[in-house]
């Protein structure tokens, strides 16, 4: 009797963990988003899935987020609210990461929110077919309208796929569905298997950046047209301030990073290769027209940092731009006359304001 007894007690013990061991994690970056924060959390408590954890990380708030928060907590123990001092999203999203349980993670802004059977009906497809991510599409919605993007391509991909139809989706359609954060479905082993993480250094395109790294050990991926993601845009920054200055040299490092990606995976072909130059050199050139203070000491540096990658400079000469004597000055490193063409562009800009 008493070995009964102690079955039963272990199967119940069994049980209740089995409850709490989460299949999925959901990690949300908050910064101050107490406007948008409750329906965030409310629209995913209300899911019919209930097999996840909720891992708020409050990146040191100055608003009422993290009493939002707290208040949510009460309500439903799969929410777990974290608080730390402002470091900016990627170190929040990391922040998640580490700590995560789910076998899988999907990432959602505090400011977005989902419909009621999205969960349901993004976890159906791992019942159905055993991929390394899944990604669906998207809902944009901004105050006076909102429009769904698709993927171009459904069903599973093989690695070599997928990064050949990612190229024409993220550099010609420029639709970028496959660099957003929040509508893939990863595999925590595979983050963990690979220390694949946000690099808190970047301020733009970081959530890309992240997703470069991850297709890199992805074997399959699976892509359904699903949506139900409402991605509310014209917000500040989901965690820290408004970025001052872009780091096109992070940017255009990115995008290499992308070349060699496809160049290791035997993916990287005539087409792709001018739609990643073209974003490149693009990039380059905007490096210079965008330049906060025009000093020679500035120009010269910048030239400097360009030089350091013979693909930066190929990818200069072989864009297709308006700007051709920006190009040319830049290619010939004309120090001087680059100062007095992006003068004379600043007082042409300064002009246009004022009509």
């Amino acid at each position: 009797m008493y070995f009964l007894k102690r079955i039963v007690f272990v199967k119940r013990h069994v049980w209740f963990f089995r409850i709490y061991i989460p299949t999925l994690s959901i990690i949300i970056p908050v910064y101050n988003k107490g406007k948008y924060l409750a329906k965030c959390l409310t629209s995913i408590i209300d899911q019919n899935y209930k097999g996840l954890e909720v891992i708020v990380i409050n990146d040191g708030s100055t608003d009422n987020s993290e009493k939002i928060a707290q208040e949510y907590q009460t309500i439903d123990q799969r929410i777990k609210v974290y608080t730390f001092t402002n470091s900016g999203v990627s170190a929040a999203r990391n922040r998640g990461i580490a700590i995560a349980q789910g076998q899988f993670i999907l990432f959602i802004d505090a400011d977005d929110w989902i419909e009621p059977d999205y969960l349901q009906r993004i976890m159906h497809h791992t019942e159905q077919e055993n991929a390394d991510i899944y990604i669906w599409g998207i809902t944009k919605e901004t105050e006076t309208e909102q429009y769904s993007l698709t993927s171009s391509f459904n069903g599973v991909l093989t690695q070599e796929e997928f990064l050949k139809a990612f190229v024409k989706e993220q550099y010609e359609t420029r639709r970028g569905l496959y660099g957003y954060i929040s509508n893939k479905l990863l595999r925590r082993k595979i983050i963990q298997k690979n220390n694949i993480c946000f690099n808190p250094t970047i301020k733009q395109l970081e959530d890309y950046d992240f997703f470069l790294s991850y297709y890199d050990h992805a074997q399959t991926v699976c892509l359904f047209p699903e949506t139900g993601y409402h991605y509310v845009t014209g917000t500040a920054y989901s965690s820290g301030s408004m970025i001052k200055h872009v780091n096109f040299m992070a940017m255009i490092e990115i995008h290499l990073k992308c070349k060699s990606i496809l160049q290791q995976h035997n993916c990287f072909t005539q087409d792709n290769q001018q739609l990643i130059e073209q974003a490149i050199g693009g990039l380059a050139l905007v490096m210079f027209l965008e330049m906060p203070t025009v000093t020679l000491s500035a120009i010269r540096h910048s030239i400097s940092l360009l030089e350091q990658n013979n693909d930066i400079l190929t990818s200069i000469q072989t864009h297709q731009t308006s700007f051709k004597r920006l190009k040319s000055l830049i290619l010939k490193k004309q120090v001087f006359l680059l100062y007095l063409y992006l003068h004379s562009w600043k007082n042409y800009l300064s002009l246009r304001k004022r009509i």
